[in-house]
């Protein structure tokens, strides 16, 4: 069904309707890729950022990208986006992995958070019209 668009070039103003999740390496990367490909995403649906490439798109401050894109970050600092944006821009920085996968209803959410979850994907955000969603590690006790 396709291949993700690594490193696409365009400016990541606000990921509406996907889920986006930090991976540490290519490995975690490619099977997360196999099993959301096993559950029915089609990966050329899917954008990927990684590396300095990955860092300077995403853009964090909006500089490279015009006077209307750093108004846009500039508002964006001011939400719950901000903190989205210097959670994936550090993790870009140490040379891990940031995909953007669609969404379209709450079994997919599911599905898609608990395939990065069992590889190791972290700083998991759903981007909703109205909101950011956040999906931090499951806790577990310690016997």
């Amino acid at each position: 069904m396709g291949q993700p668009k690594m490193n696409e070039e365009l400016f990541y103003l606000y990921p509406m309707k996907r889920v986006a999740a930090v991976l540490d390496d290519e490995a975690r990367y490619t099977a997360t890729c196999h099993d959301l490909e096993q559950a029915g995403i089609n990966l050329s649906d899917v954008n990927v950022l990684k590396g300095p490439e990955g860092q300077h798109l995403l853009d964090r401050k909006g500089i490279s990208h015009g006077l209307i894109s750093r108004f846009m970050r500039w508002l964006q600092h001011g939400g719950y986006e901000g903190v989205t944006l210097t959670a994936h821009s550090a993790a870009l920085k140490q040379d891990k992995w940031l995909i953007f996968i669609p969404v379209r209803n709450k079994n997919e959410l599911r599905r898609t958070v608990g395939i990065l979850r069992s590889h190791g994907g972290r700083e998991i955000y759903h981007f909703r019209r109205w909101a950011v969603q956040s999906f931090p590690p499951p806790y577990r006790f310690k016997p």
